[in-house]
């Protein structure tokens, strides 16, 4: 038996090896008992497909609940929620929550009866009920990802589906550093603004939240993490000594130590002098545990800093998100001659072609040649 515990994350992990497969997921419980239990069926499994050649079959319903509780810690938990409904066919009124049809595939279908027809006819509902490319894409990412997932904890599976290949429209948005400076200005703990109480009649806890969602928008601006890699991050992995970052990103499954910039480590260092006494992690929600998913705030001062009026996002090209200061981040370093290598190895991308997106923004030395040449050929005529 092989578990292992992940800093950031409270549920066990299976990790074993039969005739060269690896074999590693989460157990979707912190109960090492109960873990135990459930890492002795997966090896199970695993071995009576590879040695016997059975494999046990899912139900569709089955198969997505099982792939979408095991990352119940996650940030985009309730996103894949979503998801799901909407591969059974249906989706929660906004306001209701009332169950509203739309097409999907039969709950009771076994996995493995899925065919690459399936998708495509998928594919072609969702666009006649009005869904965007890049919505589309997230539907069949999780559907991809859990046949993939059933299959390596030895459910049968269809290993021939050929997923559609999506395009969507893609231009990148990021900050110049007028709007960073526009944005860190609106979330400002000690600016008077209207709607906000006076300075003097604040609250600690409404000064802390100030304090919370400004110093995470440095935290993301200054390292590229993406959010719930910093929102969920302990003090066990900042080491204020080094001025250093032990960062594992559990959606890639990678770790690296990031450097601290001087104003990340400023606002690191007081955050610590301020803490509570035995305080776990760098940025808590009022019951003292991970902030998990809150975002609402920081999302209003994006909206109040104007980033995100019409004029503004038509000429730029989108709007602003939280993803967007990590497309801050990079876009700093490619304009100022940093590598796309050494940008896909600070952003923890899994795969370094995610890293092309940012190649534009690379110095471009040719077009700079090619003026000095028409110069010298209109100079000489």
């Amino acid at each position: 038996m092989t578990l292992v515990r992940r800093n950031n994350t409270k549920n066990w992990y299976y990790q074993f090896q039969i005739q060269g497969k690896k074999y590693f997921g989460s157990t979707g419980t912190p109960n090492k008992t109960k873990a135990a239990q459930v890492e002795r069926e997966i090896r199970n499994r695993a071995h009576s497909e590879q040695y016997l050649g059975e494999a046990q079959t899912i139900t569709i319903k089955e198969a997505l609940e099982m792939y979408v509780e095991a990352r119940k810690d996650t940030a985009y938990y309730s996103g894949m929620w979503s998801g799901v409904r909407k591969a059974l066919g249906y989706k929660l009124h906004s306001k209701t929550k009332a169950k509203l049809p739309c097409y999907g595939f039969l709950p009771s279908m076994s996995l493995h009866e899925l065919q690459t027809r399936d998708f495509e006819i998928l594919v072609a509902k969702r666009k006649a009920e009005g869904d965007k490319p890049a919505t589309i894409k997230h539907e069949i990412g999780l559907l991809r990802a859990t046949i993939n997932e059933m299959g390596k904890l030895g459910y049968k599976i269809n290993r021939d589906i050929v997923f559609p290949a999506l395009k969507t429209p893609y231009r990148l948005r990021y900050l110049d550093s007028n709007e960073e400076s526009a944005l860190l200005l609106e979330l400002d703990p000690k600016r008077e603004k209207t709607g906000l109480k006076p300075l003097e009649e604040r609250t600690p806890e409404m000064m802390r939240n100030l304090q919370d969602n400004y110093d995470l928008v440095v935290f993301l601006l200054d390292t590229g993490c993406r959010y719930s890699e910093v929102a969920n991050i302990p003090w066990s992995a900042i080491d204020l000594t080094a001025a250093t970052i032990s960062l594992y990103r559990s959606k890639v499954r990678n770790e690296d130590v990031l450097h601290m910039t001087s104003r990340l480590e400023a606002v690191l260092r007081q955050r610590w002098e301020n803490r509570r006494p035995g305080q776990r992690y760098v940025f808590e929600d009022r019951t003292g545990n991970e902030r998990g998913y809150s975002t609402k705030s920081i999302k209003k001062a994006i909206e109040h800093a104007g980033l995100n009026e019409a004029s503004i996002v038509k000429e730029r090209g989108g709007r602003v998100t939280l993803h967007t200061l990590r497309h801050t981040f990079a876009s700093k370093l490619v304009r100022a001659g940093v590598s796309l290598y050494e940008v896909s190895v600070l952003l923890g991308h899994s795969d370094p072609k995610m890293t092309q997106r940012y190649a534009h923004l690379s110095p471009n030395d040719a077009s700079k040649k090619a003026v000095r040449v028409i110069d010298n050929l209109l100079n000489a005529a």
